[in-house]
């Protein structure tokens, strides 16, 4: 199979599972409203987020393709990023979950931009350590 489209086909598959992922935790939450609320508001660092796993997912295929495995560095900031998509919305749980402080619900509101820019730098250093893995690849065969 052509290494273009592996890269475009894990991408795409990467992508469109963080968002349904975190779309199927806030329906089964009952939150649906409160999801297209966080997106409308967030889309910025929402993208930023998203295409910064499908990023590090398509550099993983390519590094995976040659043989140079990352796949701690891919697994530890891909999870960074769903969690700083879930933790996003997350200040709604006191609705679901009474025994989080309301307290604890308003500091997440509070921090959401910047656990989603957690998740973001997270991603910048997942893909600039895979980049410099490619580089290295390169300076070692010419």
């Amino acid at each position: 199979m052509n290494l273009k489209f592996r890269i475009i086909r894990n991408v795409t598959i990467a992508v469109l599972s963080v968002i349904a992922i975190n779309l199927l935790v806030l329906y089964l939450l009952k939150f649906p409203q409160m999801a297209l609320l966080q997106i409308k508001k967030y889309w910025y660092l929402l993208v930023l987020l998203i295409s910064g796993f499908g990023t590090q997912i398509g550099l993983y295929t390519y590094l995976k393709h040659k043989e140079i495995f990352c796949s701690a560095s891919t697994m530890a900031s891909g999870g960074i990023s769903g969690i700083s998509m879930l933790l996003c919305c997350s200040h709604y749980l006191v609705n679901f979950l009474p025994f989080i402080s309301l307290a604890f619900a308003n500091l997440l509101l509070k921090y959401t931009p910047y656990i989603l820019l957690f998740g973001i730098i997270s991603n910048v250093f997942g893909i600039w350590f895979m980049l410099n893995k490619i580089k290295k690849i390169r300076d070692k065969n010419g």
